[in-house]
């Protein structure tokens, strides 16, 4: 047994600290760009680049259709392939580039074309790409190492640097297209080509520094991936099902008062605080528990942090939306809770994600880590989808006018996608993920089983 235990924890490898800060250094970039598109595009569309929220719907509820078929596709293709340098590296550093030039083109204003139809070729070009470099990048954690202790401590410090960048493109959108651009059009493209550029650095430097190390399994290497893996994955991995559920929640939740806050400051709040601090209100508190998410975790367990964080996160948005229409310290407080509480969530949801791998190999045979982190890029495109959508059809309804004064209505609308539209949706979160059962103890367990069956078929081989 002391030879077993010994072997199975062969792959708990130390990540080591130049290794750890490149691997947070590609969050910190990845959440430049992303973080941007999440709190400001669905404003960007209606107010700078001149497409009504009804074409905003369509154009989200057509891409995520698309996605449903690429997201999966792309993590069977990820499975498929296999390169001299590893499985997930080179996809990242081969499409960190276009992804880049896409998000430029993501904020560019046409002059001379169709804009729907601009908005809608470069938007769902900039969703593939993303599919495409997320999925590699977020597996390289399950390669990395074994350890689910080292890997909280590997995906929290990578979630605190993105929560930095998230502070940082809250910062310094605004900032960067006010000084770079003549107009509004221009200074939004202009300040999204100098984050592209710090985000295509942050992602050469993690493929560079980064080391893939837990082998594939033995079936894995003998067998070619089959596209019936698909659905064999998804239909005998429940702790991956159920993790998929909670990922929509806190992703929809984000984006959803991350995207809507800009209404809520100017027609709400008659511009009586900056977009810059709003923002850092919504990404700062996120950061503090990162940095301690790893100690909670042990202490309570990776899923009794995340529902922790998630009623924490539920608790501000309440308390943002009873408060009165003027207090805009009550607003502050319960914006910055429902950080806090998601800071929690989001750090131990991507450390939870790689225990899915060894889960799917231990029912399946198959170590399918980009297939299973499909899961988590097309939970975060549905997620956008949702965020984007329920507000652009709440505004249509209610009888939105860019740039002008808002009705009682539409108001109140903005009031509830900033608290207690998110807040019902995080409820519906913890109660599905209340059904979570991969432990930490089950998780040792299992890897000493995927140990034993290896040692099993060397002895066969041999």
């Amino acid at each position: 047994m002391s030879n077993l235990q010994d072997e199975s924890r062969r792959y708990y490898v130390k990540i080591g600290t130049g290794e750890k800060m490149a691997y947070g250094f590609w969050g910190f970039g990845s959440d430049l760009v992303f973080q941007t598109i999440t709190i400001y595009l669905t404003f960007f569309y209606t107010d700078i680049f001149g497409i009504t929220p009804a074409q905003v719907t369509v154009l989200f509820l057509a891409a995520r259709v698309w996605d449903a078929i690429n997201d999966p596709l792309m993590g069977a293709i990820v499975e498929k392939c296999h390169f001299k340098h590893g499985k997930y590296i080179p996809w990242f550093v081969g499409l960190c580039i276009p992804y880049g030039i896409s998000t430029v083109l993501v904020f560019t204003t046409p002059e001379s074309v169709s804009k729907v139809a601009y908005a809608w070729f470069t938007y769902i070009l900039f969703g593939m790409l993303f599919t495409g470099i997320i999925i590699p990048v977020t597996s390289l954690s399950s390669s990395m190492t074994q350890d689910p202790i080292e890997r909280a401590k590997l995906n929290s410090f990578r979630m605190f640097c993105s929560g930095i960048g998230g502070v940082a493109c809250s910062i310094l959108v605004p900032k960067l297209s006010a000084s770079l651009g003549t107009t509004p059009q221009n200074g939004y493209q202009r300040a999204m080509l100098v984050l592209s550029v710090v985000m295509v650095i942050s992602f050469l430097t993690a493929g560079k520094v980064c080391k893939e190390r837990v082998p594939e399994s033995a079936l894995d290497a003998e067998e070619p991936f089959r596209w019936r893996d698909i659905g064999t994955q998804f239909s005998k991995n429940k702790p991956l099902l159920i993790l998929f559920v909670m990922y929509l929640a806190a992703y929809t939740y984000n984006i959803m008062v991350s995207s809507v806050g800009t209404y809520f400051i100017q027609y709400n709040l008659g511009g009586r605080m900056d977009m810059g601090t709003w923002n850092l209100l919504q990404t700062l508190p996120s950061i503090i528990p990162m940095l301690f998410v790893p100690a909670i975790a042990k202490r309570v367990g990776k899923k009794m942090t995340i529902i922790y964080g998630c009623i924490i996160s539920t608790i501000g948005m309440l308390l943002f939306f009873v408060m009165p229409d003027g207090a805009l310290t009550g607003f502050c407080i319960g914006k910055a809770l429902g950080s806090f509480g998601y800071g929690m969530t989001l750090a131990t949801m991507w450390s939870t994600l790689p225990d899915c791998v060894e889960y799917g190999e231990y029912a399946t045979g198959r170590r399918c880590g980009g297939l299973i982190f499909s899961l988590a890029s097309f939970s975060i495109k549905i997620s956008m989808t949702i965020a984007g959508i329920v507000p652009t059809i709440l505004f249509d309804r209610t009888g939105y006018v860019p740039n002008a004064v808002q009705n009682a209505a539409t108001l109140t609308a903005i009031k509830a996608l900033n608290s207690l539209i998110p807040a019902i949706i995080l409820i519906i979160g913890i109660v599905v993920y209340t059904r979570y059962t991969l432990t930490e103890k089950r998780f040792d367990e299992i890897v000493q089983e995927l140990t034993r069956r290896r040692l099993a078929r060397s002895e066969t081989q041999s």
